[in-house]
């Protein structure tokens, strides 16, 4: 009988790619992409910094997204170690058994980094399965002959001549809304990496747990010689 999967598909949002987290997102929800649980939070020690946040790759954010959420109550200011109790008990409470981001490498990183500087001890009280959504869409949904067309056909493709295979780009193909535009909030886009995985688990392929090689992009682009910085996204430099 196959292990039920239960996936915290995460994201963050850093001030820069040193990696002081400021937004977190993340839902709960099963293979099909049905969530059970959501939670968005932004980190209160790290987004009343002024001078920390002045440096945030979507600055401008701060007006056009963030205050009016913060104005609707969308979203809150809460500190670090409550964020990190609040996916503690969501993991234990849904029995989250695979952890998940489009770029795990990047989130996963950037977590571990905040949480030396402002957490209490380990976020992980046991061992979880690590999947990367990027490279799981990269050898499955990306690496169609349908999709490769298709991005060369909407102008899709990096400066380099190479083919993206970020989230807003996956989402695109998945969703069939050519002309979506990522948000880069992190509950806005935990939500559209669940779609995304979904149908990555939809196509029936081996589900690439624990592998994280920065660089799935090339899995698409076979041809390609160096490190595309616009292959991706703000989080590229990850991967460099």
């Amino acid at each position: 009988m196959m292990e039920r999967k239960t996936i915290m598909v995460l994201d963050t949002e850093t001030c820069d790619l040193a990696g002081n987290v400021y937004d977190v997102g993340y839902t709960v929800a099963n293979r099909k992409g049905e969530i059970v649980t959501q939670y968005n939070a932004l980190v209160s020690e790290i987004f009343t910094d002024a001078e920390k946040m002045t440096g945030a790759f979507y600055a401008k954010k701060l007006f056009t997204h963030y205050a009016p959420m913060l104005d609707a109550g969308t979203i809150s200011l809460k500190p670090w170690a409550e964020i990190v109790k609040q996916m503690q008990d969501d993991i234990a409470q849904h029995n989250v058994n695979v952890m998940a981001a489009y770029n795990l490498g990047f989130d996963r990183r950037v977590m571990r980094q905040t949480n030396e500087l402002l957490g209490d001890g380990p976020i992980f009280s046991k061992p979880i399965q690590m999947l990367d959504i990027w490279q799981f869409a990269c050898e499955t949904k990306l690496s169609s002959k349908t999709y490769k067309e298709l991005a060369k056909q909407n102008g899709w493709v990096s400066a380099a001549g190479n083919i993206k295979t970020g989230a807003e780009f996956a989402y695109r193909f998945c969703s069939g809304d050519f002309g979506f535009i990522e948000d880069h909030t992190a509950l806005s886009d935990a939500l559209i990496e669940t779609d995304i995985l979904a149908a990555c688990y939809a196509s029936k392929k081996r589900v690439p747990y624990g592998v994280m090689n920065g660089a799935p992009w090339r899995i698409v682009n076979q041809n390609a010689a160096e490190n595309d910085p616009d292959i991706h996204g703000s989080k590229i430099a990850e991967a460099s």
